[in-house]
């Protein structure tokens, strides 16, 4: 179960001011240990065949949908999406190569589930928080239950029930843990053989309990029961297996802006010892109120993580949520820490360190904003929670032969609208500890059919002994109908990098829609630990009754297993310019890897005929792995600009017949340097552009991608947005009302714009070698609320930006305190505002502006100002609240303006205990970004007019923010 925690956003105006924040990045500091003290055991031995079955939630029983739980202090607000400084393309950069292999892939015997078997039904409390691993002979199924977590053993050859369902806090007696809550997470150490079974348990408030097996058969053996208790409550729970520790994260609340990460004392745990816990805290991400740690989790029987190896934990960092006001257009990152714990010492030392920020393509956690658990519409019409917030579950860990390997996903909005889709990605390291992660490889899973696209989240991720990649994952569309079910997809090790390139599979597909919007939190997929090859999955999925039911899968790659070898290279996609010839490619580096005891000679050759005018040279004609060849390619005359492909083939021969591994090469040819682009709109010096315009231009030829710009001056000196785009149009950030703009684009592909004597021989695939710009084009926004409409002349008749002291202005209370002030806390621009703060108290507070003379006659004339709310509402109401008032008597009587108001409107009617303002309409609400009210002067024109910001409060909340008041105006329009 997840709970939502909402936190106060850093909010700035500054380009790059976010960067400077504790809480944006964790990178290159390291962070102390704390210990937090031992667990003492219990142990008993326990049939499960022999206790009670509980059975499946029938209708008339109690439901229960896990509330969303606010850890909201004085001030704090709800987490909303900032605006980027530089907006991204809403389109994932992925989502065309996984489009592209999935309308040639061919279907395997992976596609048809070994088999697909019911796991615990509906128990009334939802989410499920479905989970399951698998052990020597089982499989291990856990949800949320009335009463704590529930688990299934199943067998793991063909599904059927071994023992259960029963409640998790059956397997102790009394305590902290015999009043469990839920959160199971199942794990199996296989370099143990043993199984740990966790929930939480809100008795003392924050209990984890974690319940070790003595063997590995759960259906009766010994266990000892561990209850960690945690400074605050531990929500979200997640763990993963490691060399001398288990590993754990949580979204534990009262850690003063930070997210935990833990660590358990593995050995003393596996001897039945007390055993200690320690934390480090780690800074929040801004924009998300709920975010945990992903800890990494062990596979592989027969590499085992060393005990000096230290523990790696694992968040994605996307930029345009959590840095706005200094985003990365073009990409996000991974963050990766690492703990180390010395548990020999009395008190354990160690520390947690920042090791790498991974850019990666960009992705989005946009869905629905950055908090809603509304996002992917069921066929009913009610929407699901995306879970955008951590990596899922698991990050998995295993070792090769030279090289480590991170697996993980995460859900992202794979074309603005809120569709979802899978990005995962692979992770290498060489070297142990002392050396660097580095992106193998990523891609975006995000399919359609002839109904169109399809929501893709909830993913499980892990690889087999042979490298193969399997994501298992829940799927749903509102029209044409896709009941929410569990499909999956892979990839075998050779497979182009960053593709899936099986078709998708059907674990289970559903037949109704949930009432409800709460949906998983959390599926899981493991990799059996004996044969190294067989996959098992279980998530949840919608009955024609519409109930959640769960289900778990096995199937598994028919490559996989006995001995074999692996083929992979990086640069197997590379732009080439071919505008003289020869041309050559980047040099292929072929890595060869040997599994289970593979010792065969490998032949190796170029497969198929080639695109004209290029050829290819390997380095030897066969090697026995492990080892690495060399491909180079030549591009000569007869080369045609456009794809060209190239394939290697590696064939040995193992027990079962020969073994294919086939690496397909991809290059984009260009025989010319691009030429500039067509602006086509908006039209040169076009007037009254919406103020999310759309800019388009005509293709030019042999363009790889293009460059567009955007700024308020033709000399692009100050930039709007800068965004490399692959198609040929561009959505622009919300820009400012009544303002001239300049933009150009540039087209881009491998061929520098020089002369083409000067070209080099290789290194061409970077697409921005070479550019060629367009003209510049202007054109004006929209008026805005206060604008002069086109075609007028503004005249600015009183202007006060509160940046020198708003002489002129005065302020007093007519009851409570006046705290009306010029302050630096929340400016609109610059860095003062007028602001005055509602006390926990009757107040009545008034800001009046210098007397300013309306212009009389037939021009249009406005009151403009820019307010920043924070005061407390009252649903659509208010209890505290501002009203704007004007006096035509220098100041002597004030009535509230009610009329001609745009761009901000009153909020809503004034709550009778504000003795101020009780039954007036007035704003309030809690705003985290300034924006322009403006006011029609028709009805004073001619007259010398004061202008009165009243604040009243009654004796409720206090809203710390306050009213926040800035850049005041008064224009007067000529035709």
């Amino acid at each position: 179960m997840r709970y939502l925690v909402c936190l106060s956003l850093l909010i700035s105006t500054t380009p790059g001011a976010f960067a400077q924040t504790a809480a944006e990045s964790v990178a290159a500091k390291s962070y102390p240990i704390e210990y937090l003290g031992k667990s003492i055991p219990q142990s008993f031995t326990m049939d499960a065949s022999r206790l009670p079955v509980l059975r499946e939630w029938q209708p008339g029983d109690p439901i229960s949908e896990i509330p969303r739980q606010h850890w909201l202090a004085a001030g704090q607000k709800p987490p909303s999406a900032l605006t980027p400084v530089n907006a991204a393309d809403p389109r994932d950069p992925l989502v065309a190569k996984a489009q592209q292999f999935y309308a040639t892939r061919a279907q395997r015997a992976f596609g048809t589930p070994e088999f697909s078997v019911a796991g615990i039904g509906n128990t009334g409390v939802s989410p499920p928080d479905t989970t399951a691993d698998v052990g020597k002979d089982h499989v291990v199924q856990s949800v949320n239950g009335g009463g704590g977590a529930r688990y299934l053993i199943l067998n793991k050859t063909d599904g059927s029930v071994a023992a259960g369902p029963f409640t998790m806090a059956a397997l102790g007696t009394g305590g902290v843990c015999g009043s469990s809550l839920g959160d199971p997470v199942i794990v199996y150490d296989e370099m143990a053989e043993r199984w740990l079974f966790t929930e939480f348990s809100t008795q003392a408030g924050r209990s984890l309990c974690v319940y070790v097996s003595a063997g590995s058969n759960p259906v009766s053996t010994t266990w000892t029961k561990y209850e960690f208790q945690t400074p605050a409550f531990p929500d979200y729970p997640h763990y993963g297996v490691w060399g001398n520790s288990y590993l754990i994260t949580a979204n534990e609340g009262s850690t003063g802006g930070n997210r935990p990460i833990f660590a358990v004392d593995r050995a003393k745990m596996l001897l039945g010892q007390p055993a200690g816990i320690v934390r480090a805290n780690l800074p929040n991400l801004s924009g998300f109120g709920f975010q945990t740690w992903t800890p990494a989790d062990h596979d592989g029987k027969l590499n085992a993580v060393p005990a000096t190896l230290p523990g790696i934990f694992m968040r994605h960092r996307d930029d345009e949520a959590h840095n706005a006001g200094a985003n990365n257009p073009t990409q996000d990152f991974l963050e990766l820490v690492q703990l180390t714990v010395d548990w020999s010492a009395p008190t354990p030392v160690g520390s947690a360190s920042a090791v790498q920020q991974i850019p990666m393509a960009e992705f989005s956690s946009n869905l629905n904003g950055l908090s809603a658990f509304e996002a992917f519409p069921q066929p009913n019409g009610q929407k699901i929670d995306p879970l955008r917030e951590p990596i899922m579950r698991r990050v998995a860990y295993r070792r090769f032969p030279g090289y480590e390997t991170l697996l993980g996903n995460l859900v992202t909005d794979v074309d603005g609208n809120d569709t979802g889709g899978i990005r995962w990605f692979e992770l290498r390291r060489t070297g142990g500890a002392a050396g660097t992660w580095t992106l193998h490889q990523q891609g975006t899973h995000a399919l359609a059919d002839a109904g169109g696209p399809i929501d893709r989240w909830m993913a499980g991720a892990a690889m087999d002994q042979d490298g193969n990649i399997a994501l298992a994952y829940s799927v749903v569309r509102q029209a044409p109908a896709v009941f929410t079910g569990l499909r999956y997809a892979g990839r075998l090790a050779g497979d182009p990098l960053g593709t899936l390139t099986t078709a998708e599979a059907s674990i289970f597909e559903g037949a109704g829609s949930q009432t409800g919007q709460r949906w998983g939190d959390y599926a899981q997929l493991g990799t059996d630990p004996e044969n190294g090859c067989s996959f098992f999955g279980t998530g949840e999925y919608v009955n024609a009754g519409g109930q959640w039911q769960t289900r778990v899968g096995r199937f598994k790659f028919d490559e996989c297993g006995g001995p074999t070898f692996t083929a992979v290279s990086s640069n197997l996609s590379q732009q080439i310019c071919a505008a003289v010839l020869p041309a050559s490619s980047r040099q292929l580096s072929l890595d060869f890897s040997a599994l289970n005891g593979f010792s065969a000679p490998v032949s190796v050759a170029l497969n198929g005929a080639l695109p004209a005018g290029l050829t290819g040279t390997l380095s030897a004609a066969t090697i026995t792995p492990p080892g690495t060849l060399t491909a180079n390619f030549t591009f000569a005359a007869g080369t045609v600009a456009g794809p060209n492909s190239a394939t290697i083939r590696s064939q040995g021969t193992g027990p079962n017949g020969a073994i294919v591994r086939d690496l397909n090469v991809a290059f984009d040819v260009y025989t010319q340097a691009p030429t500039a682009p067509s602006l086509s709109a908006p039209a040169n010096a076009a007037l009254g552009v919406a103020l999310t315009p759309t800019l388009s231009w005509a293709a030019a030829p042999q363009t790889a991608s293009y460059l567009l710009e955007l700024s308020t001056s033709a000399s692009f000196t100050t930039l709007i947005a800068q965004q490399v785009v692959t198609g040929t149009s561009f959505t622009a950030p919300a820009l400012a009302s009544n303002t001239q703009y300049f933009w150009r684009v540039s087209a881009r592909n491998a061929c520098p714009v020089i002369n083409p004597s000067e070209l080099l021989r290789d290194g061409f695939e970077d697409p921005s070698s070479g550019s060629a710009t367009s003209s510049v084009f202007s054109f004006s926004t929209q008026a805005g609320p206060g604008d002069c409409s086109a075609g007028t002349t503004t005249t600015v008749v009183f202007n006060d930006d509160m940046e020198s002291g708003a002489p002129g202005w005065t302020h007093s209370a007519a009851a409570g305190t006046d705290t009306w002030a010029i302050s630096p806390a929340f400016p609109a621009a610059g860095a003062n505002a007028y602001r005055g703060i509602g006390p926990v108290s009757q107040a009545d507070q008034r800001l009046v502006s210098p007397a300013i003379s309306v212009p009389a006659g037939s021009n249009q004339r406005f009151l403009s100002f820019s307010q920043r709310i924070g005061m407390e509402p009252d649903g659509a109401n208010c209890y505290d609240a501002g009203i704007l008032e004007v006096s035509t008597d220098a100041g002597v009587t004030f009535n509230q303006i009610t009329t001609g108001i745009t761009g901000v409107p009153y909020t809503g009617t004034v709550d009778s205990g504000n003795t101020a303002l009780g039954g007036r309409q007035g704003w309030c609400g809690l705003s985290t970004a300034h924006a322009i009210t403006a006011v029609d002067l028709a009805p004073y024109g001619g007259q010398s007019v004061r202008f009165r910001f009243r604040l009243g409060t009654d004796t409720g909340v206090n809203v710390a923010d306050g009213w926040n008041i800035d850049n005041v105006r008064v224009l007067s329009c000529t035709p």
